[in-house]
């Protein structure tokens, strides 16, 4: 085998060491994008002091994304009565201010807001824009160490734009401190007109937006951003026209064109969904688990955002998914999300139910995202039952390791499939169905016990991707005379598989 000498391997190292470098830089036009589409903002708040921030352009048309403490006061939630804007004519040149803009949309509590141009800075009407814009990443994707690159208005050695990079430094929630994605951590460098600035990836794809920064020992500082899929409640609805990643100019007819999947997304127990909401007492960020089942099956638990929990109920009917907010003491929220190209993160509307006599009223939006992927939309969902097959049934509990055969023997007046499931020495009444909610259910009941129904099992299939080889819980209930279930537990697990 031939030996490199020292200097070879020198000499590779040092255009491993270029293309490293080189994979970790943005290609020049795309900087030159971004420098455009970054913009100062500012309002003055006294005779003497002016507020200095950034934002992104995110639409040609003029909509800017930003910080809420950017356009105005956290605390007392207030809003400056005059934005200007200014762009970037010279890079060596502080920007000049040219627009004047107005709140679109604004959550104090995420510390986000969408503005947009309306006129110029002496209060003429601005006509059809046609403004450099960048295109809207997927801020859910990112992972620790993914390099990032920040722009904006620092204000370290002047107002001219300041451009820096570092990496993902990791994850924290509402408090940062806690778990969560409400907050990315950064390394990169920044100052205090950096807030509302655009953080983007390696695409050039706006991905958050950054907006605090934490002193460390020993020199260290953290940088904070937002991570863009948290300002889906104030974009989605109010953008008309978004650039598609790669072509900043090409308008898109909505955020949820891209990666269209299959809806309705599943939801089941053991999910964990972020829901932005923007409405009334329920603005803010929730954290939705999904704990457990009601009598109906449908997926409850709780509800978190900051220091107060509200009691969570997610379910799917007449292909509409709903999440309420509360329980049954009034007033209580509910999002409302219709069909949609579902790409990871939904939109919907927010309405309130103020008491038990009054219509729901649409107070706002939501956006809900998991962050416990759902279970994955399978095509060939449900599975075709039919007169004639035969499946082997295995049923696994506390004391109770059954496998039998299912034929499928006549269809009732409702298109449920009856049929006997035999065991080695006993057989059992079963009926085989697809649910209203498009869950597989199997009960299984003694023969002499159908009519009155006293005591039954359940094989319950949730979606899933195989439609022949099925796994699921095997449940538990009781019925009255008149088939009202009661009782219904979870005792074990159920397989169900197609013969050939």
């Amino acid at each position: 085998m031939k030996r490199l000498g020292l200097a070879h391997l020198w000499v590779l190292g040092l255009v491993w060491m270029g293309l490293s470098v080189q994979a970790q830089t943005l290609p020049r036009e795309v900087r030159e994008r971004i420098v455009a589409s970054t913009v100062l903002i500012t309002f003055p708040i006294d005779a003497q002091t002016d507020s200095i921030g950034s934002g992104t352009l995110i639409s040609p048309s003029g909509y800017i994304l930003t910080n809420y403490h950017v356009i105005g006061d956290t605390d007392s939630r207030s809003i400056a009565p005059k934005i200007y804007v200014g762009t970037i004519r010279f890079v060596d040149q502080p920007p000049e201010i040219k627009y004047l803009a107005k709140v679109v949309a604004a959550d104090p509590n995420l510390d986000l807001a969408l503005i947009r141009i309306v006129s110029t800075a002496d209060g003429k009407p601005v006509g059809n824009l046609n403004l450099p814009a960048m295109p809207i990443g997927d801020s859910n994707s990112l992972v620790v160490g993914d390099p990032i690159y920040v722009f904006g208005f620092q204000g370290t050695g002047g107002m001219t734009l300041s451009f820096s990079r570092g990496a993902v430094g990791g994850f924290t929630g509402e408090d940062k401190e806690s778990g969560g994605k409400q907050w990315i951590k950064h390394d990169a460098q920044t100052g205090p007109g950096n807030s509302g600035g655009g953080v983007y990836n390696q695409e050039g794809e706006l991905i958050g937006i950054h907006s605090a920064g934490v002193s460390g020992q020993n020199n260290s500082r953290t940088g904070f951003m937002r991570p863009v899929a948290l300002a889906w409640g104030l974009v989605g609805p109010n953008v008309p026209n978004l650039v598609r990643s790669g072509t900043p100019q090409q308008a898109v007819p909505s955020p949820t064109a891209s990666l269209p999947t299959a809806w309705p997304p599943r939801v089941g127990e053991g999910q964990v969904w972020q829901v932005q909401v923007q409405g009334g007492q329920w603005s803010g960020t929730w954290t939705v688990t999904l704990s457990s089942r009601d009598s109906d099956g449908d997926p409850v638990g709780s509800a978190v955002s900051g220091n107060k929990t509200l009691n969570a109920l997610m379910w799917q009917k007449d292909n509409i998914l709903r999440l309420n907010l509360g329980d049954d003491k009034y007033p209580y929220a509910r999002c409302r999300f219709d069909p949609q190209n579902y790409a990871g993160s939904m939109q919907g509307k927010l309405y309130v139910f103020k008491d038990a006599n009054s219509d729901s009223q649409e107070i706002g939006t939501c956006v809900a995202s998991p962050k416990t992927a759902p279970v994955a939309n399978a095509a060939a969902w449900p599975p075709k039952l039919a007169v004639g097959q035969k499946w082997q049934i295995s049923l696994q509990g506390n004391n109770l390791n059954e496998s039998g055969t299912l034929t499928l023997l006549q269809a009732d007046s409702n298109g449920d499939i009856e049929g006997d499931l035999v065991f080695k020495n006993y057989k059992l009444l079963s009926f085989f169905f697809i649910s209203d909610k498009g869950n597989a259910l199997l009960d299984m009941t003694e023969p002499e016990g159908a009519d009155s129904g006293v005591s039954w099992l359940r094989c319950r299939f949730e979606p899933q991707s195989s439609t022949t080889a099925l796994t699921g819980k095997l449940q538990f209930f009781n019925t009255d005379k008149d088939g009202n279930i009661s009782n219904l537990k979870d005792i074990g697990t159920c397989k169900a598989t197609l013969g050939r």
